[in-house]
């Protein structure tokens, strides 16, 4: 399998962000889930009695000799033992005595970050959790340690009031809570997504000597900053960052030697977010000149962390364990969700991985059998990852749900960020039938955005070259072998048996599936097939309806078979009801249209046409609707010259889709004649001489279509039906221009 390469997650936040990931400088160590399938007979009990409760799981911090931190942070998956609020989980030193503890966060899935306080003359701690709450209450947190920041999702408040926005963050629920150096922050640390969120750094500054410090904050929206209870200076209000640091901004607190209380709330409202809460120490300048408040006086170094020993169960000694850790991500174009890069590590005790078969099941319908493997998800969220150690027929499985989300990079980082071309030769041994609807279009998603790149303009600029030299074009790159690669993958959804099931991810995937195989890939039959498979397996009837419509205009239009054509808009027609209006009803008797014009009955496509224009409801004056149809012939024209045919396609359908009554002058529908012809598609290029004289025999764009319709046939080999077509152009438009080139190559002909 291949592996990928090793990309950093650093910023202001780094430690935050990096856990949230599940990344920690030591391995974070993924518990088992309780489902073990290995019979437990011969294993002694353990006693994890304590506070007056029988806890489940116990694991172990070793607390370094040489340093000392009165607060210990660490991390670890807690796989579904702990309580939503965490209750029954208390952390005792080696001489069984409870410690002050706390959870900072616990989520997504099933991680937790816990912190709690040391004693003195203890290295070990135990965290004991699992079963039912603690009859003993464990002591009361007194640190003075360490710049908490914790965030909570957005509640409505008065912006302009600090009594308001901290009601607004007590009321709240917590996305999550860690220490951290300074107040300043650009983004929520907690949670990936840009939105807003109440934030509130609580802790202690620990003045070594006593006088006077001014205070400023910048932030983008409200912030506060309190010392011992009181305000002291606010930014209040929806609004930008400040930049500069402005005379008068600055407040002078006088501060006696010791420790004072700090606290700090901001809230922001929009996706972006900044926070900075700065000082200047005995100042002098009425212009500010301020620094970050330094880590040291708010004793952050005081804070340890350490990782967490491996988990054991009270019925069980050893149980596997794995390690987690975000490697990188790769954005797809115009995409809301990109490719994430994990590696996943067995660290499981030797005894259970020697003669053992390993099985990674990673939540999203695929399996790896590597100790250390590396996995692309082709989308972020909450999965729940499966390690089984199996020997014989006896077999160990540990479970934890771990949410993967992208990794924040600084501009040092963006130098190793990952590449598509890591992540393709895992993603082709992905089994598409185990895929869901969502992530199968991320990869055909992927395979495209490959296509694109090698289809793409160099960024270079070329070097210098002679001018008197030819120049020479760079060789058309062949991009055939991935889109068919992405069609093969998504069909999948459509035409077997596949993980897919949600109507919604499943029409976008037949959305972007069918038009890559009718028109990228010209295969027209395997177009009809997805859209009918998605019709089979969707069960909303305006989304089955669109997929049946698109199924009957590849089937008449494209392989010419129009009474499969009619049978599907029929299907539509009663399961749209009394949709009176929009591009989906529009599109059926447009395509109902086709029908009838296929059939020979001009009047009745005419009425079809001129109603699907009716139900489009779009309201668009001449001059506009001539500078839309002028440049989607032109597009499509250009297209069509260059044999960039999926363009012209493209082109083509819009135009159609846009106007549907276009097919009545005849120009739209030449385009289309000629596009099939391009494609080597003579019989489709026949058939709309055909349907153009049914609708509109008055058509100024006959003769042309007439005379291509003859070139068509004689490409066919069928030179007795070119003839025909030739003569017959002769006697109906005999003041045609084209009547001396007719002519012309009947007598070519005739010989």
């Amino acid at each position: 399998m291949a592996t990928l390469p090793r990309q950093s997650s650093c910023c202001p936040a780094r430690r935050i962000r990096g856990l949230r990931h599940s990344r920690t400088t030591a391995a974070v160590c993924v518990c088992a889930g309780l489902a073990v399938m290995l019979a437990a007979e011969g294993l002694h009990g353990q006693s994890f009695r304590l506070a007056g409760t029988e806890f489940d799981v116990r694991r172990t911090v070793t607390v370094p000799s040489e340093g000392s931190y009165p607060i210990v942070v660490t991390e670890f998956y807690c796989h579904g033992a702990l309580a939503p609020d965490g209750r029954n989980l208390v952390v005792a030193a080696s001489n069984r005595e409870l410690v002050p503890w706390r959870i900072l966060q616990l989520g997504p899935g099933d991680f937790c970050r816990l912190a709690f306080q040391t004693v003195a003359n203890q290295q070990y701690y135990e965290i004991f959790y699992g079963g039912e709450p603690p009859s003993e209450v464990s002591p009361p947190w007194t640190g003075r340690d360490g710049l908490l920041l914790e965030t909570r999702r957005y509640k409505d408040c008065n912006l302009n009031s600090l009594e308001s926005v901290r009601d607004a963050f007590d009321a709240s629920t917590p996305y999550g809570s860690d220490y951290v150096e300074n107040v300043y922050h650009s983004c929520n640390p907690f949670w990936p997504q840009p939105e807003p969120f109440l934030s509130r750094y609580t802790g202690y500054l620990h003045i070594a000597t006593a006088g006077t410090y001014g205070f400023l904050t910048s932030s983008q929206d409200c912030s506060f900053l309190l010392i011992d209870g009181k305000e002291v200076v606010s930014a209040p209000g929806r609004h930008g960052r400040m930049t500069q640091a402005l005379r008068g901004s600055r407040k002078d607190v006088p501060l006696a030697a010791g420790p004072h209380r700090f606290e700090y709330h901001h809230a922001a409202t929009g996706p972006g977010a900044v926070m900075v809460a700065v000082w200047e120490v005995s100042p002098t300048d009425p212009k500010p000149q301020p620094t970050l408040i330094p880590p040291e006086v708010f004793r952050t170094r005081s804070v340890g962390r350490l990782p967490v020993g491996s988990p054991t169960l009270r019925t069980r000694r050893a149980i596997p364990d794995f390690a987690v850790e975000i490697m990188g991500d790769v954005p797809l174009p115009d995409n809301e969700w990109a490719l994430i890069g994990v590696s996943f590590r067995d660290t499981s005790p030797q005894a259970l991985t020697m003669q053992s078969k390993v099985l990674w099941e990673f939540g999203d319908g695929q399996t790896s059998d590597k100790l250390k493997t590396d996995h692309v998800y082709l989308r972020p969220g909450l999965y729940t990852v499966k390690l089984t150690l199996k020997r014989g027929t006896r077999g160990i499985e540990v479970a934890n749900r771990v949410m993967i989300d992208r990794p924040l990079l600084t501009a040092k980082d963006q130098q190793k960020l990952h590449k598509l071309d890591d992540y393709l030769p895992i993603l082709r041994t992905y089994d598409p039938h185990t895929l869901a609807a969502a992530s199968l279009r991320q990869l055909v998603l992927a395979y495209e955005a490959k296509a694109a790149a090698l289809q793409a303009p160099p960024d270079e600029e070329p070097a210098e070259e002679d001018p008197a030299a030819t120049p020479v074009a760079p060789p058309p790159v062949d991009v055939r072998p991935l889109l068919t690669e992405a069609v093969a993958a998504g069909k999948v959804a459509f035409l077997g048996e596949s993980a897919a099931h949600d109507a919604a991810e499943l029409h976008k995937l037949a959305r972007l599936v069918g038009p890559m195989a009718r028109d990228r890939l010209g295969d027209s039959e395997l177009a009809l097939q997805i859209w009918q498979g998605a019709a089979g397996r969707i069960d909303v009837d305006v989304l089955r309806a669109e997929c049946e419509i698109e199924a009957a205009d590849v089937a008449v239009n494209d392989l010419l078979d129009a009474p499969a054509a009619k049978r599907l808009l029929d299907a539509a027609a009663a399961r749209l009801g009394a949709v009176p209006t929009g591009p989906v009803p529009s599109k059926r008797q447009r395509v109902l249209g086709d029908c009838l014009a296929a059939g020979g009955d001009g009047p009745a496509a005419q009425k079809a046409y001129e109603q699907a224009e009716r139900i489009l409801g779009t309201n668009r004056d001449l001059q506009q609707r001539t500078a839309w149809r002028g440049a989607h012939s032109r597009s499509a024209e250009a297209f069509i010259k260059e044999g960039q045919f999926d363009r012209a396609a493209e082109q083509l359908h819009q135009w159609q889709d846009e106007f549907p009554s276009e097919t009545l002058d005849g120009y739209l529908t030449l385009m289309y004649a000629r596009y099939w012809a391009g494609r080597g598609k003579y019989a489709q290029a026949i058939a709309q001489a055909e349907r153009l004289q049914a609708v509109s025999p008055d058509s100024p764009y006959v003769d042309l279509l007439l005379l291509l319709a003859a070139e068509c046939e004689e490409k066919r080999g069928r030179v007795d039906r070119a003839l025909a077509t030739l003569h017959a152009l002769l006697k109906e438009h005999p003041g045609s221009p084209l009547v001396p080139e007719v002519k012309q190559r009947i007598t070519q002909w005739e010989k």
